[in-house]
């Protein structure tokens, strides 16, 4: 088993990066994948303009969050590369997607070979849909659940058909605000399935909707879990962990 999603704390370094392999190994996993989010780096600044500008506290989370170097992390990984360890360790990247940006995303995937390359909707239509502290006031309280729901799944099917990614996080993250859809998704899961079978991609099971947001469902959703496997979709189960003691954390 491996943990197919984990991030590193800046700087990136050797012992960081140790760090979370010796949980991995005592935790019995076969490997761990690196995936950091496009949010963090310098580089790629341009690509979160209109989020910037969309409201001043996502400005202010950016200008907290954008402090690493796309360059650095390059540089690490083809260090890094040259290393053996006792368990195998991939390095890519979680792309924020945006559809005005499907180009700029693909450049970014064409300018070095990562091991894997996901996305993730984080903004819809340039806002934030599940901070607790403001996203009420920026989207719930304004727009109606039903537009939303099927905004964000309009937006889930154009990732979809992109073909830029090898996988997607955060699936149905849209629930992460408790606001109950107002209509049945059964037909949208079975929708979205079919594209994640068709198109090669996998999926993340979440285990940090549990132990970090504390939501009923622990992960995926279980509808959409049944759609998945109907469907043949690879599901991979995930810690996103950001610190070497969450690696493996599954439960």
């Amino acid at each position: 088993m491996i943990d197919a999603h984990v991030a590193l704390p800046q700087p990136f370094t050797y012992e960081a990066l140790k760090a979370y392999i010796d949980v991995a190994v005592s935790k019995g996993l076969d490997g761990i994948v690196i995936l950091e989010p496009t949010y963090k780096f310098r580089e790629l600044k341009s690509m979160y303009r209109e989020v910037c500008a969309t409201y001043p506290y996502q400005k202010t989370w950016f200008q907290k969050v954008n402090t690493a170097s796309l360059k650095e992390y390059q540089d690490f990984i083809t260090e890094m590369r040259k290393k053996e360890f006792p368990i195998d360790v991939k390095f890519g990247l979680e792309a924020c997607y945006f559809t005005q940006h499907e180009s700029y995303i693909a450049g970014i995937k064409e300018a070095f070979d990562y091991d894997v390359f996901i996305g993730r909707i984080r903004f819809l239509d340039n806002i934030a849909f599940d901070w607790t502290k403001h996203s009420r006031e920026m989207m719930w309280d304004k727009y109606n659940a039903g537009y939303l729901y099927r905004r964000y799944y309009e937006m889930m099917n154009a990732m979809l058909t992109s073909h830029l990614f090898d996988g997607i996080a955060g699936f149905d993250n849209i629930k992460l605000m408790n606001v109950k859809c107002p209509f049945k998704m059964d037909h949208t899961y079975h929708k979205m399935a079919m594209l994640l079978a068709k198109n090669h991609i996998y999926v993340e099971d979440d285990a940090s909707i549990d132990y970090r947001f504390h939501h009923v469902d622990k992960g995926l959703s279980k509808a959409f879990l049944a759609m998945c496997e109907q469907q043949g979709v690879e599901v991979k189960r995930v810690s996103h962990a950001r610190s070497a003691e969450e690696v493996g954390k599954f439960e």
